[in-house]
């Protein structure tokens, strides 16, 4: 599959801003023991990392990808590249500053970090917002790419902090919400292609079509499930509830993301 490369490259890199950005706001609202910040961080620098290597098996020349960067005013592409490759390096900064142990140096790059993270997503949702690809061209793009951030950074993070004992803040909160309004926005997502023009509707056609549809559907709703009736009986929130809920959701938003650009029609 051709688009396979920005499949893997969309998802782990928003899952590694999500949970950077989660573990940089625990750090600032709460005490992390060094150890636990470091093994998670580490781990996101990996993740981001893959994510950047994988990408570049979707261009045709991947050792001219830095040429990406040289139309940043006028390009969305180079100012994802930009953006998301500022970001890495300075995860990687981040994660120097835990084996240093010094916090407010962390909380400083991890403030810019966030920042370009969040531009990192915007950008990346932009180059797919075109007129010319109907089921791509709303503002939808923009809010999945984030709640894939959203949904999956604070479960990554959780499953660490949870086995480590050291959960402070209550994330189960947060990705509640995250799983709420990836309900409506995939609602209106799917309302939008019915309604709209002929490629839109096409685009609704081939993805109900496919099986990855509904697996992709009945692990998103298993999940929620899951993480909602664990916190309306009040249980304790476990390691193996936390890993089980963030499996799901990536293999959800890993076939979501499929589909996104498996059944793109142009116009």
């Amino acid at each position: 599959m051709h688009d396979m490369p920005l499949v893997i490259f969309t998802v782990l890199s928003q899952l590694a801003i999500g949970g950077f950005v989660t573990l940089w706001w625990i750090d600032q609202k709460s005490t992390i023991q060094r150890k636990t910040g470091l093994l998670i961080s580490l781990s996101l620098v990996v993740i981001g990392g893959i994510a950047v290597l994988v990408s570049l098996f979707h261009l045709g020349h991947p050792f001219a990808a830095y040429r990406a960067i040289l139309n940043i005013k006028v390009s969305w592409l180079s100012r994802e590249v930009t953006f998301y490759g500022a970001f890495v390096g300075l995860s990687m900064l981040y994660s120097w500053f835990w084996i240093k142990d010094a916090a407010s140096w962390r909380g400083m790059t991890g403030a810019v970090a966030t920042i370009l993270g969040i531009l990192a997503i915007f950008s990346s949702a932009k180059i797919y917002m075109i007129p010319a690809i109907p089921a791509w061209n709303s503002m939808t793009t923009m809010f999945m790419f984030f709640l894939t951030s959203i949904l999956l950074g604070p479960l990554f993070v959780g499953v660490f902090l949870i086995i480590r004992g050291e959960l402070s803040m209550n994330l189960t909160a947060v990705v509640i919400v995250g799983f709420i309004a990836a309900t409506v926005v995939m609602l209106v997502y799917f309302s939008g292609l019915q309604g709209g023009l002929p490629q839109a509707a096409e685009s609704l056609r081939l993805a109900v079509g496919q099986l990855i549809f509904w697996v992709r559907l009945f692990t998103f709703i298993i999940a929620f499930a899951i993480l909602a009736i664990t916190a309306i009986g009040k249980q304790k929130q476990t390691g193996t509830i936390y890993t089980v809920v963030f499996v799901l959701i990536l293999i959800s938003e890993f076939l979501a993301r499929l589909q996104f650009y498996e059944t793109a029609v142009h116009l």
